[in-house]
């Protein structure tokens, strides 16, 4: 623990005076009830979109055990956020860069590695985190399926919260039922519900007007649909291929919903300003895994 103090340290100190000069990111945690439908592709293709609207992006895989961000892309990483918690890299050797300029962060289990730092060895860490936010506009974390403390954690600490469903109706439920947790434990104020796997817009709009009736009667939050991604084979095939649709196919039908669903998240008001940045979330992180 003493050797990786002082390598922290180290790395610290090469940051020092820099965290003034940031600008506040934006943090959009991406979840779902389940698995299988489609979240870590979407947070891919979301991202690429976002970047071609010269947003600039970073992905934190946080799916701890089930990381496959990496995979979609046809990458393979080295070191994940493992090796700088134990002091062994900086942030920035871990990045793996990606298309059109987008940024992924490989989560491993790191985070959940932070709970063992003392207070020095955090501190330092979190430090190192903030860099982020110098280098990019827009973090999405992609979480794991379900309900556990990281993924609520990772709720309650971000700027906006995008809850994916598809029509089947266990998705649905579990869809609903982690947004009753948000509501009920008052972890956010605001849910953005995107229906993937749809037949057509008809159907992705019947789901999110079900949805968005169920939350206005029962739960004490705010619902924005922010649109629906059809079925194409083009995503499978590019799932296949380890080649983002969005660039592989992109006149899909797929790849024309995603970019739609980007243009909707950057208009005013959709998302939120980021006025507590990533140094508000850092701190919101560390109450929450330490």
């Amino acid at each position: 623990m003493a050797d990786q103090a002082e390598k922290l340290r180290e790395m610290a100190a090469a940051n020092e005076g820099t965290e003034n000069k940031s600008h506040k990111m934006r943090v959009i945690t991406i979840t779902s009830g389940k698995g299988g439908v489609g979240k870590s592709n979407i947070t891919v293709n979301l991202a690429l979109a976002l970047a071609r609207l010269n947003k600039k992006v970073v992905i934190f895989d946080a799916d701890f055990g089930m990381a496959n961000v990496d995979i979609l892309l046809g990458l393979i990483p080295r070191y994940t956020m493992h090796h700088v918690v134990r002091g062994e890299k900086r942030l920035q050797e871990i990045i793996l860069a990606g298309p059109l300029g987008v940024q992924i962060v490989p989560g491993s289990t790191g985070l959940l590695e932070m709970a063992n730092l003392k207070g020095l060895e955090r501190r330092l860490l979190l430090k190192q985190l903030l860099e982020l936010e110098k280098s990019a506009e827009i973090l999405l974390i992609d979480t794991g399926a379900g309900i556990s403390k990281s993924v609520l954690g990772f709720i309650t600490a971000a700027s906006d919260v995008l809850v994916i469903t598809n029509p089947e109706p266990t998705s649905i439920t579990d869809a609903y039922s982690i947004t009753k947790i948000i509501s009920q434990y008052q972890l956010h104020r605001e849910v953005k519900l995107l229906v993937n796997q749809v037949k057509n817009e008809k159907e992705g709009d019947e789901v999110a007007e079900r949805f968005l009736r169920v939350t206005q009667k029962y739960l004490q939050l705010s619902l924005q649909y922010v649109g629906c991604i059809t079925t194409d084979s083009a995503v499978t095939r590019s799932v296949r291929e380890q080649h983002p649709f969005l660039l592989a196919y992109p006149n899909s039908r797929a790849a024309l919903c995603i970019e739609r669903i980007a243009a909707n998240l950057t208009e005013p008001g959709h998302l939120n300003a980021g006025e507590e940045g990533m140094r508000r979330f850092l701190e919101k992180i560390s109450k929450i895994f330490l």
